[in-house]
């Protein structure tokens, strides 16, 4: 084998070695039975036992987290009353080595249909963001409702969209160091019909997090500095036998 043949593969081996350990970087993070999605800067970890089957299996692009329900709905027909579904998630969302968490944004749709006369319809998102690790009452938390946006009293038995959108700031001063965090979503939906012959739904059709980052700074990766050095070494070789 040439010397350059050697320097080549040289450089691939570091390469390889370089792509697993990426494609690792979120396996500490991961316990037993826990189910890992890598995001472009953070890992989002969940167990599935703690994800209500409501809202469907979660998938990631980019940075977002994100899962598209059809069957989570609140259904009340002629004389049901108020019929009430509730659903909760938890996941967990770790800042890759090199990156800072900054802010955890979060978005949710649906649509809704009601019946003239006695009928409702109400949505209640609420989001709790948490130092994952910390003692309960004692660590790092904030909570919100997120507001809803769009009218939820239209009665002409057509479909309306309705829509939530929230998040939490992560770069104040509270947030410090903290770069691992879980989440949890509890959404309610609520119908009500209350006379023969009436109709209430409402039900959710998307919801999702993204989350923003910044960098900080990191020692160079020991591979990195490997695949530098073996492309100064190729570039002597391929001068020398220019």
């Amino acid at each position: 084998m040439t010397n350059l043949s050697v320097k080549l593969a040289a450089i691939a081996g570091i390469s390889l070695i370089a792509t697993q350990a990426q494609a690792a970087v979120c396996d500490p993070y991961v316990g037993a039975g826990e189910t890992v999605l890598e995001g472009a800067t953070v890992c989002f970890v969940y167990d599935p036992n703690d994800i209500d089957p409501k809202y469907g299996t979660p998938s990631v692009s980019g940075d977002t987290i994100f899962v598209t329900p059809t069957d989570f709905f609140a259904l009340s027909e002629n004389t049901d009353g108020s019929v009430t579904t509730t659903g909760t998630g938890t996941i967990q969302i770790i800042a890759k080595p090199g990156y800072i968490l900054d802010g955890v944004n979060f978005g949710e749709a649906g649509d809704y249909r009601m019946s003239t006369g006695a009928t409702s319809v109400d949505v209640d998102p609420y989001l709790r963001l948490f130092e994952w690790g910390g003692l309960p009452g004692v660590g790092t938390a904030e909570e919100l409702f997120v507001p809803v946006t769009g009218d939820l009293t239209i009665k002409d038995n057509n479909l309306h969209s309705w829509s939530a959108v929230g998040g939490f700031d992560l770069t104040t001063p509270t947030w410090d160091g903290i770069n691992r965090v879980g989440l949890t979503l509890q959404n309610t939906l609520n119908a009500v019909s209350l006379t023969a012959g009436e109709s209430a739904l409402i039900q959710k059709k998307a919801i999702g997090s993204s989350v923003d980052v910044s960098t900080s700074p990191v020692p160079v990766p020991a591979a990195l500095w490997l695949f530098g050095s073996g492309l100064l070494g190729l570039v002597g070789v391929i001068r020398r036998r220019g």
